[in-house]
């Protein structure tokens, strides 16, 4: 299997997002390609009913409709079928593959927080994915493709072939999100498309507005954050609704792990695919989060390994029933631009990394 080493993939100013793509996707072109079969296997492991022509019909559709929600990314992610060499329905299932219609997966957890205390405002969150995923982490460092001049800048949490999970913008701005299973997928943009897209957006309610226009496949909760607001908000096909809201006047914190906090949202969750460790997180972070008010809280926060292995750095390593591990996570200051990125656990893997970024 090979390991990436958690890179750091530039974009270089003034190229266009199809090269972007091309250079990521030549690049890591074995890796993604490995990748790729690791999730096709776990997709039909979980659904035997995805046969050849229905996984093509799929990502035929969640294609068309990426297009027009975001033409620059769809280039972009064409940009990496050329240079990995990999048809876009490949790039389609590896970037999407949680969100194919009729799967549900519970082996992808998430921990997100919003704290605004003394420090400011400092978001973060755990990315937890199944542990195959783990040696295939990277961040991309993304210019601005606006045409107005705009100088801002983004640094991404990722995996290699794909365009992005979560992020931090040097305009302020933070884009996190974790998976709900809800009922009613069905074919729409891919969610890192819809991640990356509401990055580029100028301010917090534009990104709001983003997200609530966007046609999404399946369910997953996000926080939008900019220095002056941080908002929660669930999304699914045919509904979305704002479950938390805090804003630069108040102190406070907001928190999410994998199940619907909103009235209407819970009406449409399939428990039965639920995160095993969804409510332990939750628990255990309403516990310590009154405490957490600077970077370095929120950071052990979510590196915190109370009720081990089922704990808010949750490297589950047991069970079938939930083969996730905690592959990664990220923290910034919104106010500062002081972002920090890693990989694995730095208590209990001999392969960590952590990057640290001054978005400026």
């Amino acid at each position: 299997m090979i390991d990436c080493k958690f890179p750091i993939i530039e974009y270089e100013r003034g190229k266009s997002p199809l090269a972007w793509g091309e250079s990521h996707g030549e690049s890591y072109r074995d890796a993604i390609r490995e990748l790729y079969d690791i999730r096709l296997n776990l997709m039909r492991e979980k659904n035997d009913s995805l046969s050849a022509d229905v996984i093509t019909r799929l990502a035929a559709e969640q294609w068309e409709v990426t297009k027009l929600f975001a033409p620059d990314l769809a280039d972009e992610l064409q940009g990496i079928c050329n240079g990995s060499t990999m048809s876009n329905e490949e790039i389609v299932v590896l970037n999407n593959y949680t969100d194919f219609r009729d799967i549900q997966l519970v082996d992808q957890g998430c921990s997100l927080v919003f704290v605004n205390r003394k420090d400011g405002p400092i978001a973060g969150q755990t990315w937890d994915m199944h542990r195959s995923a783990k040696n295939y982490v990277c961040c991309l460092r993304v210019p601005s493709v606006a045409d107005d001049g705009d100088e801002s800048d983004s640094i991404v949490f990722s995996l290699v072939g794909c365009v992005g999970m979560m992020g931090y913008v040097s305009n302020g701005n933070m884009v996190g999100v974790n998976n709900i299973n809800t009922d009613g997928a069905m074919p729409g943009a891919l969610w890192p498309v819809v991640v990356r897209k509401m990055l580029q957006q100028a301010d917090q309610p534009s990104m709001a507005n983003c997200l609530k226009a966007a046609p999404v496949t399946s369910g997953h909760n996000y926080l939008l954050a900019s220095a002056d607001v941080g908002e929660m908000w669930e999304a699914m096909p045919g509904l979305i609704q704002n479950v938390g809201r805090l804003e630069k006047s108040n102190h406070g914190d907001l928190f999410h792990t994998n199940h619907c906090l909103g009235e209407q949202t819970q009406h449409r969750e399939t428990a039965i695919s639920m995160n095993s460790t969804t409510e332990i997180r939750y628990e255990l972070i309403e516990k310590k989060i009154g405490d957490v008010s600077s970077f370095d809280d929120v950071y052990a926060l979510l590196n915190d390994h109370e009720n081990y292995p089922k704990a808010i750095c949750s490297n589950f390593q047991s069970s079938a029933q939930d083969p996730s591990a905690t592959c990664g996570g990220a923290v910034g200051n919104l106010a500062t631009g002081k972002v920090t990125m890693w990989r694995g656990d730095e208590m209990y893997d001999d392969n960590f990394v952590r990057h640290e970024f001054q978005l400026n």
